[in-house]
């Protein structure tokens, strides 16, 4: 079984929006197709957005990478919730962090 450590994630509306897991527990080979999923509920009944994820397979690595157009669809002021989940060649699927929140903060700068 593969584990990540999720926790709640707090971002500027409108940025950019980088982060990166590390897998333990498995070796990622790089065949799996990884997301990172953003839902309006817990219970993932209402999905906002899907961004397809990057791995590392030196540092068994999940890197996600949004633009900040991508990620406009969220609302400043919102808690949302977010989760991975895996698909394998194979036709494994597996959720690798299960919901945790996603918090979008009003951007205090003008740019």
């Amino acid at each position: 079984m593969i584990t990540v450590k999720g926790k709640t994630l707090m971002l500027s509306a409108n940025d950019t929006f980088m982060t990166l897991f590390q897998a333990y527990g498995a070796l990622l080979d790089g065949t799996e197709t990884i997301y990172f999923n953003i839902n309006a509920e817990p219970d993932g009944s209402a999905p906002i957005k899907r961004i397809p994820c990057g791995i590392d397979r030196l540092n068994n690595i999940i890197s996600i990478y949004a633009t900040k157009s991508e990620m406009s669809v969220l609302e400043a002021g919102k808690t949302y919730w977010y989760d991975l989940t895996m698909d394998t060649p194979t036709g494994l699927h597996m959720t690798l962090i299960y919901p945790s929140k996603l918090i979008v903060r009003e951007v205090m700068h003008s740019d």
